[in-house]
């Protein structure tokens, strides 16, 4: 069990506890939400470094967990926007495809899983940000309702409306 007190006071033993604790389920998150694995890892180690300098504004109203992750989807929200704006001025460039298909660590099943991959987050890509966030977290990251509604700030009747709406949309994307 965690001692929020000594997270408050900034003990390193305490907080290498709560990262040990949630840093896989963060790492999960981030990657799902922006379909990049150097960029999830980066924004994992920003939440939790926002967690250890902030750890004062958590108020203790819902759990730890809750808290990080409403700080992931945020940070996950900025690096999706950050990118956008850069893909409008024509800064961005994507290396990522280009490296994995030069790895020779890929296999046939490796491809064949990231196009799958790819298909799915462009297809998660066409749906309202907020049905993308709640689907994710449901079901690629095996979020309960309760989780889901707590980090987005939202009722629980709000997340089965965002789960519903996302997958009429996703079945009639699909459909296309």
């Amino acid at each position: 069990m965690l001692d929020i007190d000594k997270l408050r006071s900034g003990e390193t033993k305490e907080f290498n506890k709560l990262t040990f604790m949630l840093s896989g389920k963060v790492l999960n998150l981030a990657y799902h939400l922006t379909g990049n694995k150097e960029d999830a890892e980066d924004i994992t180690q920003e939440v939790f470094l926002s967690v250890f300098k902030g750890f004062a504004n958590f108020k203790g109203k819902s759990k730890i967990s809750t808290w990080i992750y409403s700080i992931t989807i945020n940070k996950c929200k900025e690096k999706i926007r950050r990118e956008l704006r850069q893909k409008r001025k024509g800064i961005h460039v994507q290396l990522e495809k280009v490296d994995f298909y030069l790895s020779a660590q890929n296999t046939d099943e490796g491809i064949i899983q990231h196009e799958e991959e790819t298909i799915m987050r462009n297809i998660l890509q066409r749906i309202p940000e907020n049905q993308r966030i709640a689907f994710t977290m449901f079901a690629m990251d095996e979020f309960s309702y309760l989780e889901i509604a707590e980090a987005m700030n939202l009722s629980i009747s709000a997340v089965e409306s965002l789960l519903f709406r996302a997958r009429v949309n996703l079945k009639k994307i699909i459909k296309l």
